[in-house]
């Protein structure tokens, strides 16, 4: 313990004699604060923006209903239909609305089936409580009509006794006599809207702060190869062996990176539980680093790969889009990304974070035991 505490002590120095710390210490958290500065406002406040395509004649009294719905969690906005298409496709509204030409004849038939077109582009995610919304509007005006049709189909009531009723049947039930629906997340906490509403900015954030420290992680990597193949590292790996030489150089190197991610997070309001799932993606990235270190063709390929690292881990991860809801083939890639593991620990699922844990203590378990099986040598 003495040993690695000398050696870690003699590393923090180290870093903290080197610039690129202090840099990455104060440019990750300047870059998500940046980003969540420039981000429109109208993202912020009403990340949901519908759009509602209504027919030239009619629909007034529906989109009255509808727009009566709006607030800070969904916004609906007036469109023709090339408005509506080019600003779904855009990923600038999450979803569009039309109506047929043909709408108020539809409903005071009854012909409810098919009745809207719902414009979803690759990144829409609250199209179906739109979609529940637009149903309670449709509710509301074709329900007076089928009440009174089964009164008289069940003989409850005749055409006399039904024009009396009519009055009632348009009546609006007060807030304590509806029926309350409320939203609670799959492991029963209760969902608030605005939660919801904020959490597309979060886990845009979240994401790009993982992804920048995982590039922090591969460069390590290089740094401990490089020192690995030092002299000095060379004659003293013999005596402790490779693998205790590069822990505490490794716990230095990335205690900075923790307190950078958690500053990052921090300054622009992200949930606790995003920085405290830093603590096992990071000990994830340190096993991989550790892993490339000991291997000198990998970390000296390092250098050509690092630059696709970023766009690799937006793209294959949850933080911009789903790419596996357009192509379903790359499922288990998004699903095991870490990036995805981190960010889902970000929502609360702490079994993904516990198997980033586990996957980096099984690495350094493994090389562990590698190193001592190397260092083992044959009895005469």
């Amino acid at each position: 313990m003495s040993f690695f505490r000398t050696f870690f002590t003699s590393a923090s120095r180290l870093r903290l004699a080197d610039w690129r710390a202090w840099a990455m210490l104060l440019l990750l958290p300047a870059i998500t604060f940046g980003v969540a500065r420039l981000l429109p406002a109208e993202e912020v406040s009403a990340p949901v923006q519908v759009g509602v395509v209504l027919p030239e004649t009619g629909g007034g009294e529906f989109w009255r209903r509808l727009e009566a719905r709006g607030g800070l969690v969904v916004v609906f906005h007036k469109a023709d239909y090339e408005k509506a298409e080019r600003l779904v496709a855009a990923g600038r509204w999450d979803c569009a609305l039309v109506l047929p030409e043909d709408f108020e004849d539809r409903l005071t038939a009854g012909e409810l089936e098919g009745l809207f077109t719902l414009l979803i582009g690759p990144g829409s995610v609250v199209y179906p409580m739109v979609r529940e919304t637009v149903t309670a509007c449709v509710s509301e005006r074709v329900s007076p009509a089928m009440a009174g049709d089964y009164l008289l189909q069940s003989g409850i009531l005749d055409e006399t006794g039904l024009k009396e009723a009519c009055p009632r049947l348009d009546q609006v039930l007060l807030e304590r006599d509806r029926v309350l629906v409320s939203m609670e997340t799959t492991d029963g906490h209760p969902l608030d809207p605005l939660a919801l509403a904020d959490s597309g900015v979060s886990s845009l954030l979240s994401g790009l702060t993982a992804v920048m420290l995982s590039i922090w992680a591969l460069f390590t990597a290089m740094d401990l190869g490089r020192w690995l193949d030092s002299p000095f590292a060379r004659r003293l790996a013999p005596l402790r062996g490779r693998l205790s030489l590069l822990l505490p150089r490794l716990a230095a190197a990335l205690l900075p990176a923790l307190c950078a991610g958690a500053l990052a997070l921090l300054a622009v309001e992200c949930p606790l539980a995003a920085v405290l799932a830093l603590v096992p993606y990071l000990l994830f990235w340190g096993a991989a680093a550790m892993a490339l270190a000991l291997w000198s063709p990998a970390w000296n390929a390092l250098p050509a790969l690092i630059p696709f690292v970023p766009a690799l881990g937006l793209l294959l991860s949850p933080t911009l889009l789903d790419l596996s809801t357009l192509f379903p083939a790359l499922a288990p890639a998004v699903r095991w990304n870490p990036v995805t593991l981190y960010l889902r620990a970000c929502g609360g699922s702490w079994g993904d974070g516990l198997l980033l844990a586990a996957a980096g203590a099984a690495v350094l378990a493994l090389l562990r035991l590698s190193g001592r099986n190397g260092q083992s040598k044959p009895s005469n």
